[in-house]
């Protein structure tokens, strides 16, 4: 479990922090004592009279303010709070000596002697401390140094004044002290770090309600890790706690003023749901009993129906998070300090019985508050009184660095874009079953006239134009390499619009905007990827290609009951063999990428649009246009580029989310891979499937980048209250579930088209990728680029191992099923041989009756099939040598 913070106008300065003050002010000092006096530097004698004069104070005596000042040339001054009317005056350099009681009765009270140059008609009447007291304390004496040399022949006047705490009395007790021995350098700053920095400790709980026992409201069970153990459905009470740990200030909290909780961490502002200041409050030893180690306390109802709390009511087996505010006025300060606490919980059956005895303690976050201390307009500052808290740090839990504990101190903002919360499937959303590949139904019917209209006149006009460039061009004028390069890094490499004309462009882009109708997609997919439909090379060599044997047939049928299987077509025979043919096809035609489980999901989807030889062909010119092949090649290179990309986006765009991720130790690859791989074919439902291929064939891999912003911009909320695991949960089984609605994909497709992605920051990313990836191996030493070079090695030979296996066990079988064969062909010789002019009725059963004229003689055919089965019997004894050759093959590789 976790703290984080947000001190309010944490960034602000405070001006004690550029100007020192003028003068010091203490507010409410009680003048216990003022009279002549000699000079008095016996510690002893002074701590006598300081408890003789706190023990016999009047309970009349006069309260006042005490000003003094920097300058020795001024004068420090007792104001009397009442009338403002000045009570005593003395400079500050006439102060020859200073002491603080150290007892607990007298450690307020402060012993102030002074040269007394004339007579104040002002002073108080002398009070009576006379009766001499025995006390053991012996309170340091702060003389002048000039104190000495005449102490018999000035008159002195002594002042005992008592402040309201320790803190105030040692602050002006510091100050004068650093005065008296400093008389004629430079004045002491009475500001310190120290003064305004104290210690607080949340304690927060939460209580379900519990019928059953005495106690109506129990404390619920914790793990290990300070997760709380909650019941589903069950009334509860968020209890929230403080205490102040250390600090010289002391300082109290004197109300709450409001306790917000929110789903998730990183939260803004608005996405808090206030419970309100406090159903009870408590102080001192009522808080005490209440919350045990609190001094300030009170409790908050649950918002169990509210609806952005659905989560705390769905059992799960993952932790999640979710923060807790709390704004306070803490005592003497003049703006609130804002605290959170990032928690997490584990929501259990309603009826769920903890029978281990396990931790009830409420757990705890201690904070450091630097304060700003507050200094008016004339340059005075109030000791003891404070302006804001300037930063809220919640101190590193035990066995952690300061650096991994620090939260940032200023509200994460939620990124501009997401404007609807998209509809939830109630019944399907936390189920733990992932959604098949190609669920989902895609309508072939076009209902909108005009999309109709607008579609046929948007072909025919496309067709006109690639017909006149290729008369005006018959070989197209590819672009140089440098172009490539930027555009592959962009991500806009790929689509065949440019050269069609802004005007037709533009059309195009608008209508593929709206989602290419069903039955048009084949035609227009072609178009897009400039992939003529009668493309007669690539169907050519496709079916050469079927003809040759694959060393990845093994794997690729493996993997045909994994493509698709929602989808009735790949649940017959007919779309498997379709499917296996185009995979295999590929492998062969791009040896260097050979066979790779993401591309069937793209060929599967071609496949529900066009005949195999087509899907073939806009396979390959996909794979080789679009930037798609170089995600499969050299160690998937291009992967981590594209993924570094996303990670770049998402720490500009989502910040809240990519510190999120960064906490959990969540990296993109661990969620993000397939989706580059697939395209976003294959988790998702087929209608937002097909517009974003749609739409990936009209922009380029920059869509894709797009369509990733915008599901984890969709599914911010949810990802912020989810641990490790969670978040890979959710990301692979319910967002995809999200967007099973038909308005849920269009708003999706919407706010993915309109995503904040361009092309300058994508080739920025790259290349900032890039460089990194050139230091990398600057940097690498000569033994890491060894165990480089052997996992490489490594990987490769597993590799080849593996497809050796393969090999082995399909020869196996094959020897097994030639083993059946020759045993049950020999048996056929030897029957043959015994009983030559008796043929078994198992050899009636292979060769016909003989013609009812012919002579019953030995045929010549069961010779040419003894003949036949000789040379069978020869190719097993081959086979059994290919078997062990394979297999000395396979274990040198292993």
């Amino acid at each position: 479990m976790e703290g984080s913070t947000n001190g309010e106008n944490s960034e602000t300065t405070s001006p004690t922090e550029t100007e020192q003050p003028r003068r010091i002010r203490l507010r409410d000092l009680q003048l216990l004592s003022s009279k002549p006096s000699e000079l008095i530097k016996n510690g002893a004698e002074v701590s006598r009279i300081l408890h003789q004069c706190n023990a016999q104070a009047p309970d009349n005596a006069p309260w006042m303010d005490a000003i003094v000042p920097l300058s020795a040339d001024d004068s420090v001054q007792f104001i009397d709070v009442t009338s403002g009317e000045i009570l005593i005056q003395f400079a500050l350099s006439d102060v020859v000596c200073c002491a603080k009681g150290s007892a607990e009765q007298t450690n307020r009270s402060l012993f102030i002697t002074h040269v007394d140059k004339a007579t104040n008609p002002t002073l108080p009447p002398q009070d009576s401390c006379n009766e001499p007291v025995v006390d053991s304390e012996n309170p340091p004496v702060t003389t002048s140094a000039s104190a000495d040399g005449d102490a018999s022949k000035s008159s002195y006047r002594m002042h005992i004044v008592r402040c309201r705490t320790t803190y105030e009395a040692s602050r002006l007790m510091s100050f004068v002290s650093k005065r008296l021995r400093n008389r004629s350098g430079k004045s002491p700053n009475p500001l310190s770090p120290e003064h305004g920095t104290i210690g607080l400790r949340l304690l927060l709980d939460i209580r379900e309600e519990d019928k059953s026992s005495e106690q109506e409201w129990k404390p619920v069970p914790k793990e290990k890790s300070e997760a709380f153990k909650l019941r589903a459905k069950t009334e509860k009470r968020l209890v929230v706690g403080f205490l102040q740990t250390t600090g010289l200030a002391q300082v109290a909290i004197e109300r709450c003023l409001d306790v917000s909780v929110a789903y998730g961490r990183y939260i803004s502002d608005s996405e808090y749901t206030s419970l309100g200041p406090g159903l009870k409050h408590f102080a001192g030893d009522s808080s005490s009993a209440f919350l045990a180690g609190t001094t300030y306390s009170t409790f908050v109802p649950w918002p169990g129906s509210d609806p952005d709390f659905h989560m705390f009511d769905n059992v799960t087996d993952e932790s999640i998070f979710f923060t807790v505010s709390i704004r306070l006025v803490l005592s003497n300060m003049d703006k609130p300090t804002t605290l959170q606490r990032v928690c997490r919980a584990r929501v259990y059956r309603p009826d769920e019985t903890f029978w281990l005895v396990t931790d009830r303690r409420p757990v705890h976050q201690d904070y450091t508050i630097y304060m700003s201390e507050f200094v008016d307009e004339d340059g005075t500052l109030f000791i003891g009184r404070f302006t804001e808290a300037l930063k809220v740090v919640p101190n590193p839990p035990p066995g952690t660095t300061e650096q991994q504990s620090q939260f940032p101190l200023t509200n994460m903002q939620n990124s501009a874009g997401l404007t609807t919360d998209l509809p939830l499937d109630d019944e399907d959303e936390y189920t733990n079953e992932p959604l098949m590949s190609g669920h989902g139904t895609v309508s072939r019917e076009v209902t909108d006239d005009h999309l109709i209209s607008d579609w046929g006149q948007l072909i025919s006009d496309w067709h006109a134009k690639v017909r006149q460039n290729l008369a005006e061009n018959p070989v197209p004028q590819l672009p140089d390499n440098k172009t490539r390069e930027e555009q592959l890094l962009g991500g806009t490499i790929g689509p065949g619009t440019s050269s069609l004309g802004g005007s037709l462009s533009q059309r195009i882009k608008r209508l593929v905007g709206r989602g290419i109708p069903d039955a048009l997609r084949a035609e227009v997919w072609q178009l897009l990827a400039a992939c003529p439909s009668g493309e007669t090379a690539l169907m050519d060599a496709y079916r050469i290609l079927i003809t040759k044997p694959c060393k990845h047939d093994a794997v690729i049928q493996r993997d045909l009951a994994r493509t698709f299987p929602a989808h009735s077509f790949f649940r017959q025979k007919v779309g498997q063999e379709y499917l296996f043919q185009v995979s295999r096809a590929y492998s062969l035609y791009d040896e260097e990428v050979g066979y790779c489980q993401g591309l069937s999901f793209f060929a599967a989807v071609l496949l529900l649009h066009m005949p195999v030889e087509q899907a073939f062909s806009l396979l390959v010119q996909v794979n080789n246009h679009y930037g798609l092949r170089e995600l499969f090649l050299s160690d998937f290179e291009g992967l981590h580029l594209r993924l570094h990309q996303l990670k770049r986006i998402v720490q500009d765009q989502l910040p809240d989310v990519a510190k999120h991720f960064e906490e959990l130790g969540l990296e993109t690859h661990m969620y993000a891979s397939q989706w580059f791989l697939t395209l976003f074919t294959a988790k998702f439902p087929l209608s937002v499937v097909f517009h974003i291929v749609d739409l990936f064939l009209t922009e380029g891999m920059i869509f894709i980048l797009k369509v990733a912003l915008t599901v984890l911009r969709v599914a911010r909320r949810d990802l912020l209250g989810l641990d490790f695991e969670g978040v890979l949960k959710y990301l692979r089984i319910n967002l995809p579930k999200r967007f099973i609605t038909t308005d849920a994909g269009e708003e999706l497709i919407t706010q993915a088209v309109n995503a904040k992605i361009t092309s300058s920051k994508m080739i920025k990313y790259a290349k900032e990728w890039i460089a990194l990836r050139a230091q990398e191996k600057l940097s690498e030493s000569p033994v890491q680029a060894l165990e480089r070079q052997v996992a490489e090695l490594r990987g490769q030979l597993e590799d080849k191992a593996e497809i050796l296996t393969r090999e082995l066990f399909v020869s196996r079988q094959d020897l097994h099923d030639t083993l059946e064969e020759k045993r049950h062909l020999e048996t056929e010789v030897t029957q043959l041989t015994v009983c030559p002019s008796e043929p078994s009725n198992q050899a009636h059963s292979m060769h016909p009756e003989p013609e009812p004229n012919t002579v019953p003689v030995m045929s010549t055919k069961p010779k040419q099939w003894l003949a036949n089965t000789i040379n069978s019997l020869r190719s097993i004894g081959s086979l059994d040598l290919t078997t062990g050759s394979l297999s000395a093959r396979a274990a040198s590789e292993i």
